[in-house]
């Protein structure tokens, strides 16, 4: 597998997040088991909307050809999954979310760990 695949593969899950978080957010929280506020709201909308800058930053990364363009976004969107995997696991493990949190956090843990395989373990595979 190369860094533009995972980028491919992470796009996919980023839309999905990143536009139901903008778009429905009172369902995503409803989903956790969560009650949404009007301020929960709002704070859902504007992670939808980073999510969403990321897939950007992931299109842009698929499509350019410079091994350093491509590892400076893995080294963004690993910063950004190993804060997610570490919010969400303490968020997990204070019994406010209901199992819906447990793939979240997998999928957090999994892609952490592919980007830093990428850019540490196998850099020549970028």
């Amino acid at each position: 597998m190369k860094l533009r695949h995972l980028f491919l593969v992470n796009i996919f899950f980023a839309a999905f997040f990143g536009l139901s978080c903008t778009l429905f957010p009172a369902f995503v929280f409803r989903l956790y088991g969560l009650v949404p506020d009007e301020a929960g709201l709002w704070v859902t909308r504007l992670v939808g909307g980073s999510i969403l800058g990321f897939g950007t930053l992931m299109w842009f990364g698929l499509r350019n050809a410079s091994n350093d363009a491509r590892r400076a976004i893995a080294m963004a969107l690993l910063i950004q999954d190993g804060v997610g995997f570490i919010a969400s696991l303490i968020f997990q493990l204070s019994g406010q979310v209901n199992w819906f949190g447990w793939p979240s956090l997998g999928l957090y843990a999994a892609l952490a760990c592919a980007y830093a395989v990428f850019l540490f373990v196998v850099p020549a595979a970028s």
